[in-house]
Parts: C-alpha cells; sequence; structure tokens
C-alpha cells in the first residue's frame, strides 16, 4: 500500500480545528496554560490556576460504562474538571454529562474517606450546537433545594457552552472562534496560538503528532464515507462508491490509495475520477 508522504499528512493537520478531540486532546495535554485559560473564561473565575492536566482519560469500571475523558484537569485547590469536546449536540446528553460526573466521583474518593473529601468537581461540554435547546451560549447547572435557591451543596457542577451561541465580541465568542479556527495565526489567545502553532508548523511537533495521525485520517476518511453514502445510497452501490470517492477526491488531502481502499474502487477507477475532475 501506497504511505502518506509527510507533505499529505502536513495538509491533513494544516486543515484540522481543536473541535476535533483527538487534536483537542493532544494539544491540551500537559498544558496547564491552556486548561487554565479556558475554564477561567468559561466558569468566570480570574484566579482559578490548573496545576495538572492530562488527556484521554479512562475513568474505568469493572461492573459498568468505563468512559474515556478529553480533558481531565486539576486545580492547585484540588478541583476536578472534565472539558469534553463535542461537535454534534446528541453527542452531549444530559445523562451522559450525569453518569461523567458520577465516575469522576467514584475515582476521587479513596477507600475509608469521608464524603466531605470529595471535591469540587464540574463536567463541561463544548458543543457547536445548543446541545440543551435552552438558546443560551453557556448553561450552567447546579443543584438547589425544592421551592428556592438555596444551593444543595454537593459540589458537583454541569457546564454547557455553545459555539453557535457565543457573542463574537466576548472572551466566550473569541475562545469558541479559537476551536473553530485551523490557522493558528488568526486565533485570539496566545496560549492556544502557541500550543496549535507547535503541532502544525514546528518539526518537533509535527513529529509528535505522528502518534495520533492514522486514527485522525480513518475519523476523517470515515465521516467523508458515510456522508458520501448517504449521497449517493439512492443511486445504487457502484455510486455510492463513486460519490465516496469523489468527495474524497474533492477534499484534496487524503491519498488516492487511501480513497481507494475506503470507496471499495480500484486505483485506476479512483484515478479516472480525480482526471474528470479536472479536466
Amino acid at each position: 500500500m501506497e504511505l502518506i508522504s509527510r507533505k499529505e499528512k502536513m495538509e491533513i493537520i494544516r486543515d484540522i480545528t481543536l473541535e476535533d478531540d483527538i487534536f483537542f486532546s493532544k494539544c491540551l495535554d500537559g498544558s496547564n496554560e491552556c486548561a487554565s485559560l479556558m475554564l477561567r473564561i468559561i466558569l468566570g473565575r480570574d484566579d482559578l490556576e490548573v496545576t495538572r492536566t492530562e488527556t484521554q482519560k479512562w475513568m474505568q469500571s469493572v461492573l459498568s460504562h468505563s468512559v474515556r475523558l478529553d480533558v481531565y484537569a486539576t486545580d492547585r485547590d484540588g478541583n476536578l474538571y472534565d472539558i469534553e469536546i463535542q461537535k454534534e449536540d446528541d453527542g452531549a446528553p444530559a445523562r451522559r454529562a450525569r453518569y461523567y460526573s458520577s465516575m469522576i466521583d467514584a475515582s476521587a474518593l479513596g477507600k475509608g474517606a469521608g464524603y466531605g473529601s470529595l471535591p469540587e468537581t464540574y463536567v463541561i461540554f463544548l458543543t457547536r450546537g445548543d446541545a440543551l435547546g435552552h438558546g443560551r451560549a453557556l448553561c450552567r447547572i447546579d443543584r438547589y433545594l425544592d421551592g428556592g435557591w438555596e444551593p444543595f451543596g454537593d459540589g458537583a457542577h454541569m457546564v454547557y457552552a455553545s459555539s453557535m451561541l457565543a457573542d463574537e465580541g466576548t472572551e466566550l465568542g473569541h475562545l469558541m472562534h479559537d476551536l473553530r479556527c485551523a490557522n493558528p495565526g488568526e486565533m485570539h489567545y496566545n496560549e492556544l496560538r502557541e500550543r496549535v502553532a507547535y503541532f502544525k508548523d514546528d518539526t518537533e511537533g509535527a513529529e509528535e503528532m505522528s502518534s495520533v495521525f492514522e486514527e485522525i485520517l480513518q475519523r476523517k476518511i470515515q465521516q467523508t464515507r458515510e456522508e458520501s453514502l448517504l449521497k449517493g445510497e439512492a443511486n445504487g452501490l457502484k455510486k455510492g462508491r463513486q460519490e465516496v470517492a469523489r468527495s474524497m477526491v474533492a477534499d484534496g488531502s487524503i491519498p488516492l490509495s487511501k480513497i481507494a481502499e475506503f470507496s471499495g474502487l480500484t486505483l485506476g477507477e479512483v484515478e479516472n475520477i480525480r482526471k474528470s475532475m479536472h479536466a
């Protein structure tokens, strides 16, 4: 199989934004500065300082569903934060937030420890659309006693932030712009700009990206394939495969050998499609 050249890899990486959870996790891994920036803006806390940041962290359970957190951070006061990047609204249901919160609690309470030692926890979903359907750019969910506004005080918090609804002139709007931005030179915040530029433009950073590149490529191809099959399914299998290949060729960053592999066409058929599109 034809190997992907460094130039082809860099073209694919160049188009990726922080809305991709794999790239998001890679950029924030160990970056307390980026995590602090994001949490300060989302929570309105100028004093918040993250002291530890982990990404793609597994919360394992032997008897129930395990979860993998995009970004897991701890601040200087011992509070815990989970930041989830989610393009599609249906990937951020309320009960997912509830379950993630419970898993963080389970991992935070050591054997023999009292419940009072549980830290404050925050499960944060960054979505493109309006996942909760409330029409607000930022929704913070806390528990209150029935019939009033007295806090229940359990220390569990959930937050939803919408890219689509954020005012572009605000700090949150600038943050959401940076999450959508492929060009680090056009980002508002230095912390994110420098981190993204490192993985996109720096030789050492690009080498680090190789560890997750195949996962990024496979996802990109799969998404393009699914979208194209939906368009072409009414025209039969062969035309559906041709539609898949045509969309991938139009993307411009996927090698022809990979297009042939995932579309089910021969390399020659893919080359003919490319020629016809550039005729």
